[in-house]
């Protein structure tokens, strides 16, 4: 494949550029494929002497020294801090604003930063790494002077051919010695904001409380359909009563009222249908109990596969 479109050439060396300009068919020739070398931007990493750099051919670094999460004033290594040595995996410093020079063809040097870097893993033995990041709080907290392991990269993809753990409070002491009194868990936080954070559902109870909730509703159709079938025989009773008259002529049976009976014959018709309704609704009871809350069942509620405390 040859690029159809010219790479920028900003942020370059004047010479390379010139060569570039001045070379025919620069890009048919230079194009890349099959990872082979190509003219980009690589910047200049602004090291010091605390640093050990290994640097590619195509922006891509492996810096080990102290902790630094962004220029040579940050972090515990620049207020002169020990006990924080890091190691700094970079794939793109500066991300889309890296240059090697500035308008001027003057050298630029730069900086980490947790902003602009395309991809990054830091792995520091002592460093604020929420604040390095700006991440939130959450409930776990914001980690201040712990050891730790940062990934940030624009998709992050953890990947086992077994299976994944994420396991918290396996040691009694933490990195720098210090005794861990207080069980953290794990914060699930999606657009870097934890205002609406809330406690994970686990499956089992959820499934245990579903069943005893849909029971109850099952013992309120029984009540009700117990409370329709006898006012059904009240109508039934009132609708063929008889007694005797007090009237001209006392003592003879009177017959049903002609209205009541009417109306009881549309009542007859309203319980018929209430019942039939509560037969459909204690069978969709049981169906929901049994597509939800059983493994067995078609919708249920709980994974498989992933699991929580």
């Amino acid at each position: 494949m040859v690029l159809k479109k010219k790479q920028s050439l900003v942020g370059l060396p004047k010479e390379v550029r010139d060569k570039i300009n001045s070379t025919p068919n620069y890009y048919e020739k230079n194009n890349g494929l099959y990872n082979t070398h190509v003219v980009e931007v690589n910047p200049n990493y602004n090291s010091t002497d605390a640093e050990t750099v290994t640097k590619g051919l195509h922006n891509a670094f492996i810096i080990m020294g102290r902790d630094r999460p962004r220029g040579i004033e940050s972090g515990y290594g620049g207020v002169g801090g020990t006990q924080c040595g890091t190691i700094d995996i970079v794939a793109g410093l500066g991300g889309a604003l890296a240059k090697q020079v500035d308008e001027n063809d003057d050298i630029v040097f730069t900086d980490k930063s947790p902003e602009l870097d395309s991809a990054r893993i830091y792995l520091s033995q002592r460093t604020d790494i929420d604040d390095n990041f700006n991440l939130p709080e959450g409930f776990v907290g914001q980690a201040k002077a712990k050891s730790a392991v940062a990934v940030k990269a624009d998709a992050v993809r953890i990947i086992g051919r077994d299976g994944i753990k994420l396991v918290t409070g396996t040691d009694v002491y933490d990195g720098q010695g210090v005794r861990i009194d207080i069980q953290q868990g794990i914060d699930l936080i999606a657009g870097n904001n934890d205002e609406d954070l809330q406690p994970l559902v686990k499956g089992d109870n959820l499934g245990e409380a579903l069943q005893e909730i849909i029971d109850l509703v099952a013992d309120m159709n029984g009540i009700t359909t117990s409370l329709v079938q006898m006012y059904f025989q009240l109508v039934t009773a009132i609708t063929v009563h008889t007694h005797l008259s007090t009237g001209p002529i006392p003592g003879t049976p009177v017959t049903p009222s002609p209205d009541f009976c009417i109306t009881a014959v549309s009542q007859y018709a309203q319980l018929s249908k209430m019942l039939f309704d509560l037969v459909i609704h204690q069978k969709n009871t049981v169906s929901t109990k049994l597509d939800y809350t059983y493994e067995t069942g078609g919708a249920y509620i709980n994974s498989i596969f992933n699991n929580t405390n």
